[in-house]
This record gives structure tokens, sequence and C-alpha cells, in this order.
């Protein structure tokens, strides 16, 4: 009975790790989308949108950067390799220095859009990672089952 125990132990972390595997996915997926809803929501606040958008604009920064966050815990859960943790932890300080750089004045504040662009290529690196990680384990499975 208590083998028994310990394959089920297994298949739940199994489980759990390709959730997270997926969740990484998805939260880089939506860091990039959410670095271009910022560009076109500041770029409608400067030409004459209204505060509405700049509001909008600081909505979706800490709305990112929680995603930013989240990345490196979901990499942590899914046992990814050391590049894409470090990665990963590159994102959360990245994005969180970038969002310090967003009350900054003059020639230090005008890192803060350059910290948006070091954050978008972050996350299209992790997409990219993850989608390659997810085909090679399956070319994998499918080799393995046709050996079988």
């Amino acid at each position: 009975m208590r083998g028994n125990l310990g394959a089920c132990s297994v298949a739940a972390m199994s489980v759990i790790r390709r959730g997270a595997t997926w969740t990484h996915l998805g939260l880089a997926l939506l860091v990039v989308a959410g670095v271009f809803a910022q560009v076109y929501l500041i770029g409608a606040y400067m030409f004459g949108a209204g505060s509405e958008a700049l509001d909008a604009h600081r909505t979706v920064g800490f709305t990112v950067h929680a995603f930013e966050v989240l990345i490196f815990f979901a990499a942590l859960v899914a046992w990814l390799p050391r590049t894409d943790l470090g990665l990963s932890l590159l994102m959360a300080v990245g994005g969180t220095v970038q969002l310090a750089l967003s009350g900054a004045e003059k020639w230090t504040g005008a890192l803060h859009p350059l910290g948006a662009l070091f954050v978008l290529i972050l996350g299209a690196m992790l997409v990219r990672r993850d989608l390659h990680h997810r085909r090679r384990a399956r070319e994998r499975t499918s080799t393995a089952t046709a050996e079988a």
C-alpha cells in the first residue's frame, strides 16, 4: 500500500508540474501582450486621449508586473531548466526595476520605456523557449510510442 501512495504522489507532482509549465507559457504570453497594450495606452495619452488612458496604462502596468513575478514562481513549481529559471528570475527583477523607474524624472525616468523593451524581449524569449521545450517533449513522446 505504501508503494502505491508514492506512485500517486509522483503522478500528482507530474500533473502539477505540467500545469505550472502551461501557466509559465500563458503568463509569458500575457506579459508580451501587456507590454504592447501599455505602449498603445501611453501613446494614446500622449496624443490627447485624456487621463483615462494614463490610468489604464498604470493599471495594466501593475497587472503585468504581477504576471512577471508569477512567471518566476511558475518556473520554480515546473522545475524548468536552470536557464529558464534564470530568465524567469530576471523577468521578475527586471520588471520590478522597470516599475520603480516609472516614478523617476528626466534622464533616469527615460529608462522606464527601455525597461519595457527589456521585459518584452525577455517575455518573447521565454515564450520561444517554452514552445521549444514543448515541441521536444512531444517528439520524445511520439518516438517512445513508435518504439513501443
